[in-house]
């Protein structure tokens, strides 16, 4: 029968026999002994108790829960003579297990004395035991052909411990964990320590030769990059005085026969003149203070001086672009909103009892006096302004099976507003003009709505239903048979086609 004691090694409470206690006692008091005047002595006896705790929890059995004299010359044996750190070489411990016994478990660390950046990479090269180049080569590979390198390092980064202690350092190596082992780590980090400091030493020794140089660099560079932004606001407020005082018509749209200019195309977008002045207003603000920048910034690099009228202008101009992308992010709002709800409407135009409809949509008008014919329609451009209504071109045509033996010719108008009442009046008031002369069904390739109604994505389409075994040509060419395919089965070929403002047809 023996006597037991309870004890707590880091926090870990054990029972333990009385005379293994005393052995175990004796043992860390001589370690403390020795390294009484040693730098980072406390650590070291931390990292000693950490490593018996680990012992003893892996000898500790269920049926055996006392810690016994034997147990503690084992892992005594294995941690090594505390003597060793007092010996100018290391000597070699005895011990009693083999070394695949004695060693340690692996853990993943984060490596921070061989690190870039957080030690990530170096860290799991010491648990792999791979060259940490090689694992650096295959995360740049990460980076830019899988795009997931950098998130996974910061994940990895916040989830890995960071290896502080010999004893985590050790572990993350997947050495063996005793006082010989711990005291080569030590060492080799204070190795380590003077080399970067000698390095650094002699880094800063070097840059002093270069500083004058890479002042005069930086100074180039900085005047390259002053010039650059000056050259970059001169050039914006060139832009800016063009298109805002001048309003040049640029965009391939007419008015009464002419191109149009910013403003013009504007009032056809704008609900009210209240979101033109907000948009010029917020155009204006934010191409100001953007110019401004660009100036005070080419300046201050130009002439390198620090001023509050520098500082002061800086913050008002930033001031000034909050205030022109609220404008110009109500202006957007409001526009949008005009756009939320589509309206659709249908009409059935004609019905046609023949077995190839012709949809006619030539432009040519009739003989002059002289004996000519205009054929062709001008340059209209995009969009065209005229007599207080917007001209669009573009049909589109969609083919559907017919319910009986007869051709059905229905026009379908779409148009968006900020309510579904009014996306259908606007769906209304656009004209498109048909007509049926014989079996021709004759139609513009343009349409027309008025200026108030803005442009809201109106659109017009065509609905022929084909009755079966009928065909539909289109100025003359047949563009919707019935074809036979390989298997002998009837398919729709072309169910949808388009009407450009020239009559030239598009079918898919």
């Amino acid at each position: 029968m023996y006597k037991t004691i309870s004890i707590h090694l880091q926090g870990t409470p054990f029972q333990i026999e009385e005379g293994a206690y005393e052995i175990l006692r004796n043992y860390l008091d001589r370690l403390k002994k020795i390294l009484h005047n040693q730098k980072g002595s406390e650590e070291i006896i931390q990292d000693v108790e950490l490593r018996m705790v680990e012992l003893f929890t892996k000898l500790l059995l269920p049926s055996k829960k006392v810690i016994e004299q034997t147990m503690v010359e084992e892992v005594l044996a294995i941690l090594g003579n505390p003597e060793i750190f007092g010996e100018d070489e290391p000597t070699t411990a005895k011990e009693t297990y083999t070394t695949s016994e004695a060693r340690v478990d692996k853990r993943l660390f984060r490596d921070e004395e061989n690190a870039i950046l957080g030690g990530v990479l170096a860290g799991f090269a010491n648990y792999m035991n791979w060259d940490v180049t090689v694992i650096r080569a295959v995360y740049v590979l990460l980076i830019i052909f899988g795009g997931f390198g950098f998130p996974l390092y910061i994940v990895l980064w916040i989830i890995t411990p960071k290896a502080k202690t010999s004893f985590e350092k050790l572990q993350m190596k997947g050495k063996p964990v005793n006082l010989e082992s711990m005291k080569s780590e030590i060492e080799n980090a204070a190795d380590r320590i003077q080399k970067k400091s000698k390095a650094w030493t002699n880094k800063i020794k070097e840059e002093n030769g270069l500083q004058n140089g890479l002042k005069k660099l930086i100074r180039i560079i900085s005047v390259f990059f002053g010039l650059f932004a000056l050259f970059l606001g001169t050039a914006f407020f060139i832009t800016a005085i063009v298109f805002l005082l001048g309003d040049p018509d640029f965009i391939p749209a007419q008015i009464n026969g002419e191109f149009m200019s910013f403003g013009d195309f504007g009032t056809l977008i704008l609900e009210s003149t209240t979101d033109s002045d907000y948009l010029i207003w917020g155009i204006i603000f934010t191409a100001s203070s953007v110019i401004g920048l660009l100036w005070l910034t080419g300046i201050r690099a130009i002439f390198s001086f620090k001023s509050s009228i520098i500082r002061y202008s800086s913050l008002s101009l930033i001031f000034m672009m909050v205030v022109g992308i609220v404008l110009l992010s109500i202006t957007g709002a409001k526009t949008g909103r005009a756009f939320a709800i589509n309206g659709e409407i249908e009409k059935e135009l004609f019905t046609v009892d023949t077995t190839v409809l012709n949809l006619n949509f030539d432009h040519a008008t009739g003989v002059d006096k002289q004996g000519f014919k205009t054929i062709s329609r001008g340059d209209r451009g995009v969009i065209k302004v005229a007599n207080k209504r917007i001209y669009l071109h573009g049909i589109e045509i969609e083919y559907r099976k017919s319910a009986d033996s007869i051709f059905h010719i229905k026009q379908y108008f779409t148009a968006n507003g900020r309510d579904h009442q009014k996306a259908i009046l606007k769906a209304k008031h656009i004209d498109f003009k048909t007509k049926l002369v014989g079996k021709t069904v004759q139609a513009n390739t343009f349409y027309t709505f008025p200026v108030s109604d803005k442009l809201r994505d109106q659109k017009v389409k065509l609905i022929v239903e084909v009755p079966q075994n009928r065909k539909v040509k289109v100025n003359g060419k047949i563009v919707y048979p019935f074809l036979e395919d390989e298997l002998d089965t009837k398919v729709e070929e072309n169910s949808h086609a388009y009407i450009h403002s020239d009559g030239e047809y598009d079918s898919w």
